[in-house]
């Protein structure tokens, strides 16, 4: 026995331009939460960078407990920005650490302690744990952003029906 079977494309379509409006700023609200989920792994990852004490060659390896507490405080997420359509968030770190020095009297820039730690100096070793938070959540990540958008379209296309 057949079965008919019906599609309304109209109603489909005009449901499909509804969501063109929406989908932007679904879209930011996604990225922003892929944003907090990589923040919040960098942060974990601060925790775990070794305390500061000296190799056999003299080089320093880890950080203070200082310099630790300024790297949680600058580390923060930018505004978003829409240019042409491409949608883009940064996570870094910015202000300065309450270490001063004779180059540095504000305080030394957090961004320049992350980038040195990330990097290694000549009497630094590396330690770069903001590619290692990125690598460890990365699926965590991409997941939070799908799962919020995917609700986000479901909601809207719920408040349409209605």
């Amino acid at each position: 026995m057949a079965k008919n079977f019906t599609f309304d494309a109209q109603s489909y379509l005009d449901e499909l331009k509804q969501m063109q409006d929406a989908i932007v700023p679904i879209c930011k609200m996604g990225l922003y939460d892929g944003a907090r989920a990589a923040l919040d792994a960098v942060l974990a990852e601060i925790d775990d960078i070794p305390d500061r004490r000296y190799t056999n060659s003299g080089m320093a390896r880890g950080l203070t407990k200082s310099d630790k507490d300024d790297l949680r405080a600058g580390l923060g997420i930018s505004r978003m920005r829409d240019v042409d359509g491409q949608v883009s968030v940064k996570i870094g770190f910015d202000g300065y650490g309450s270490h001063s020095t004779p180059t540095w009297p504000n305080g030394v820039p957090v961004a320049m302690i992350a980038r040195a730690i990330c990097r290694g100096t000549s009497w630094l070793e590396k330690y770069d744990f903001v590619s290692k938070a990125i690598r460890k959540s990365r699926a965590r990540i991409e997941s939070g952003i799908a799962n919020r958008i995917d609700i986000q379209i479901q909601e809207t296309i719920g408040a349409n029906k209605k």
